[in-house]
């Protein structure tokens, strides 16, 4: 494969959200139910490598005093903000007892961004601190980047007086469904997960995301000489997303090979008429990378990948519910 078809293909296979199409369609998000408003939605500050994250954590209303309830992790994909989650997804599992965190990516919507220092370093005042000239590192998906981020949020979960510990579950979509398949192959607190319509890269036995290696690299080596700063956007990605796919790192994101390895009950939804790289590419790709000995359920819906969000959110986001119900409370 070329390079040039093969950076096409990219953005098909991971991720078709961009913040604007996201947000037009969901400006009003459709909701099971309305949430009670007795949820306590509280937001937090998370640190990853020490860039602060915007999160919200919702807590079921009835907790008792020093109970601890099984909680689950929600990841959005590529221009997904948290808020979306906020609305829908993330209060509906609150409702079934869940404690449910969702959060910002690193540079993307409320959290603040990872900070490029060009010059030299000053020496520390008496305090520790140094002032610098720093330029923000915005909209720029780095998918190891972002599963960095996904465990430093788990690993603030673990902290959490009100989180069962033994009971953590994951919920992604597109990019994040991808996401969710990544880390639960390489995670072992991870208890149950759900993936929808994710991304999966390609097959670690074709070139396949390998492809836009050589497009990469040049970014790569101007990036370690100093002579580029911040990732460009690169030519080949459609105006339809936002922000810049980092092509130093996609070719290295294999969520395919960390499916190899996941335990955890998996439920995977797809559509059936996938337009992103087609089901084979998405969630069919999850399905055949997980062992057969791990309880994984598949199911489509009918219509293309947005209807996910929308005419398919209902009774999508009831079967993740009644997932993570049965593999995680």
């Amino acid at each position: 494969m070329h390079s040039a078809n093969a950076a096409s293909v990219l953005w098909c296979l991971l991720e078709p959200i961009s913040a604007v199409s996201l947000n037009n369609k969901l400006a009003d998000p459709p909701r099971v139910n309305q949430a009670r408003e007795t949820i306590m939605k509280k937001e937090i500050t998370i640190w990853s490598e020490g860039t602060r994250l915007a999160a919200d954590l919702f807590i079921p209303d009835d907790l008792s005093a020093g109970e601890k309830r099984p909680t689950i992790l929600l990841c959005h994909g590529w221009g997904g903000p948290k808020s979306h989650l906020s609305s829908t997804y993330g209060p509906y599992f609150c409702e079934a007892g869940f404690v449910c965190l969702t959060f910002d990516y690193r540079g993307w919507f409320e959290s603040d961004a990872r900070l490029i220092t060009p010059d030299k370093q000053p020496e520390v005042d008496a305090d520790g601190f140094m002032t610098v000239r720093a330029k923000p590192v915005r909209e720029v998906v780095d998918p190891l980047d972002q599963n960095r981020d996904i465990h430093n949020v788990l690993d603030y979960l673990l902290a959490e007086p009100v989180v069962d510990a033994d009971k953590i579950g994951l919920w992604g979509s597109s990019f994040g469904g991808g996401h969710v398949i990544y880390v639960a192959g390489t995670d072992p607190r991870i208890k149950a997960v759900v993936s929808q319509v994710p991304g999966m890269g390609s097959a670690p036995d074709e070139r396949g995301f390998a492809a836009i290696a050589p497009e990469g690299q040049p970014i790569a080596s101007a990036m370690s000489r100093g002579e580029v700063d911040v990732v460009p956007r690169p030519a080949s990605m459609p105006d339809s997303l936002k922000g810049a796919g980092d092509f130093r790192t996609m070719w290295r994101y294999l969520p395919r090979v960390a499916a190899a390895n996941i335990k955890a009950p998996t439920l995977i939804i797809d559509q059936e008429e996938e337009e992103y790289g087609g089901r084979e590419n998405s969630g069919l790709a999850a399905k055949h990378a997980i062992p057969e000995s791990t309880i994984v359920k598949y199911h489509v819906f009918p219509g293309s990948h947005y209807d996910i969000y929308d005419k398919n959110y209902r009774e999508s986001a009831k079967m993740a519910r009644q997932w993570f119900e049965e593999h995680l409370q």
